[in-house]
């Protein structure tokens, strides 16, 4: 999504309004302030059609008298009322309702605009749910297709999911004696008490609907769909996972650093609790109690660790870096989960952005072939869909922002690092991706998730990141910092529409993603990079030092990047507000202890 390393280089946006500084002191208060006693942000997801209509079905099966399901039903209708999601979700909870759905058109409508290589086994698990609640056809496949979707090495959750619908697809269309005694032993994470399996209701929820066909755990399985009820939201509605508290606490320690708040001590209990969360793989996952790994949060964990605690961490900071590079593929590129799966370029270009800054030669070599990657990719996007065709991933991410915004801070940190790198090829690309961001500028000074807006801060923020790195762009970079300011709320924080989704390409909310992004955001074009917070340590040996003879600007032990200071934001107000007043706004909320963190 989002990452603070940056090298130093000119900020276009010079004088900063001392009214801007102030509105990042407030976003920054209450990004702090989420930091629980744990040391992770919290960032509970909010609820969803998808889930909240599957579980309705399954509390009226259950007990239809259940008081959940007056307040699911209630969710249900109002949001379909006032903010109906995408044609499936739509379809699903139409068809939970009681309504007639024709599903499928719309299904293959929507599956249509998503061009992935995951839409065949997204397609399958969306019929395969509708034509279980009659508003669409049954798959013409053979019951093996759903096991070939989750061969061993994918994502933890992927095992159940398809083994429940290959159990609806086998009682909807009379093929159970092709049912197997392991089919229905792949469902038992659905049945696990406590906190939900991997934090993915969703997984949950499709297991409990294949157990529900079987009467002999007829009995546990309703007491699992009970438990489930337990867990609605105030607003009645059930979200698709749990929370993304790890990965907002990486990204959001990111933020604060990249403000300013690097030194603070709530970011310290921050990386302390970030590194006591690493897998036994040297990977993390998106919140706590997740034991699937991923490329997204392990990468900006590393680039968190590196920027924050690279000598108190230096274990957790090797262990990152060997976890992407046995990650990485052969043809250089990056998946989420599994290697072998196809390579993406969001994910290549943050694990490249987080490698880059190593002194180690596993790191270095994977950086290297990350970098080919990166180029090559694009340059075949260009060949297939014409110059626009870089900007075309949308996938973790639904706005088009996002992997562009990661892919120019790539070629940046690739092309400054000594590494053995195409580096005309990535100046041209970080070129080509900057001219067709302004391209994509929205009348109102903003960016959405398709060209056409609407507008939105979460896409606006990522385009900001990018546009920081430019001279030539300043304007468009003023641009988006005052879209940004002119919908702050008066609480300080930030409303967007969703930018992640899961599965793919199905939008869920995590709301303070919002405010970590237009943070990092400002951290980026409202300070100026200069020397490390004090007291971070020296980067150790063998991680994040640079490179003898390379002349990078390696001021600050974040992997090579500059970290601004807290002095930066308090100078620029100064050179814009009367002397009397220059520096209130910034010190009136400024973390206690933190006026030499620069």
């Amino acid at each position: 999504m989002i990452t603070a390393g940056v090298y130093a280089a000119p900020v276009p946006l010079s004088p900063v309004p001392a009214r801007l500084l102030a509105a990042q002191a407030r976003l920054a208060g209450r990004v702090r302030a989420r930091v629980g006693a744990d040391g992770l942000v919290a960032a509970p997801c909010e609820s969803r059609v998808l889930e909240s209509a599957l579980l309705l079905g399954l509390v009226r099966g259950l007990a239809p008298g259940d008081p959940a399901c007056d307040r699911l039903t209630r969710y249900l209708k109002h949001a379909l009322d006032t903010d109906p999601p995408d044609p499936v979700q739509s379809a699903v909870a139409r068809a939970v309702l009681g309504e007639v759905v024709a599903g499928h058109a719309d299904t293959e409508r929507m599956m249509a605009r998503f061009p992935h290589f995951t839409a065949g086994r997204k397609r399958l698990m969306f019929q395969t749910l509708l034509a279980h609640l009659g508003a669409a056809p049954w798959p013409a496949l053979p019951l093996a297709r759903y096991a070939e979707y989750a061969a061993s090495g994918q994502q933890s959750w992927l095992g159940l999911e398809m083994a429940a619908l290959k159990v609806l697809a086998a009682h909807g269309t009379g093929r159970t004696a092709e049912l197997g005694p392991g089919d229905l032993d792949a469902l038992a994470p659905a049945l696990r008490p406590g906190p939900v399996w991997e934090a993915n209701h969703l997984a949950r929820l499709l297991g409990l609907l294949a157990l529900w066909t079987d009467p002999a755990r007829r009995t546990e399985t309703s007491a699992a769909i009970r438990r489930v009820t337990r867990e609605l939201r105030p607003d009645g509605g059930l979200p698709f996972i749990t929370g993304m508290d790890l990965f907002a606490t990486v990204t959001g320690g990111l933020a604060l650093t990249a403000a300013g708040y690097g030194a603070h001590a709530s970011v310290r209990r921050m990386a302390d609790a970030v590194a006591a969360r690493q897998h036994a793989d040297g990977g993390f996952g998106f919140t706590r109690g997740v034991r699937q790994s991923d490329a997204d949060d392990t990468s900006y964990a590393l680039e968190f660790l590196r920027a924050t605690a690279p000598g108190r961490h230096v274990r957790a900071v090797e262990a990152a870096e060997d976890h992407l590079v046995a990650l990485a593929n052969d043809d250089g590129g990056v998946p989420t989960f599994a290697r072998g799966v196809e390579s993406e370029t969001a994910m290549t270009a943050g694990a490249a952005n987080a490698l880059a800054p190593s002194t180690r030669p596993g790191p270095r070599r994977t950086a290297e072939a990350a970098a080919r990657f990166l180029a090559r990719a694009a340059e075949e996007a260009s060949e297939r869909e014409g110059p626009g065709g870089a900007l075309h991933e949308r996938s973790w991410s639904r706005n088009v922002t996002n992997a562009l915004h990661r892919t120019v801070l790539a070629c940046e940190s690739l092309t400054r690092t000594g590494l053995d790198v195409p580096r005309e090829r990535l100046a041209g690309l970080r070129e080509r991706l900057l001219s067709q961001l302004v391209e994509r500028r929205l009348p109102d000074g903003g960016w959405g998730h398709e060209d056409t807006g609407p507008s939105d801060p979460i896409s606006t923020a990522y385009a900001a990141v990018a546009l920081s790195r430019s001279r030539e762009h300043a304007l468009e970079l003023r641009s988006a910092v005052d879209y940004l300011a002119d919908r702050q709320r008066p609480d300080g924080g930030f409303t967007s529409v969703p930018d992640q989704a899961g599965p793919r390409p199905l939008l869920y909310d995590a709301p303070a993603l919002a405010d970590i992004c237009v943070l990092l955001a400002w951290g980026h074009a409202l300070t100026t990079p200069s020397a490390a917070p004090a007291g971070t340590g020296a980067a150790p040996a063998g991680t994040s030092a640079a490179p003898a003879g390379t002349g990078a600007a390696f001021t600050a032990p974040n992997g090579g990047l500059t970290a601004p200071s807290a002095a930066a934001p308090r100078a620029a107000a100064a050179r814009e507000a009367p002397a009397s007043s220059a520096a209130a706004p910034w010190e009136a909320s400024r973390p206690p202890g933190s006026a030499s963190s620069g």
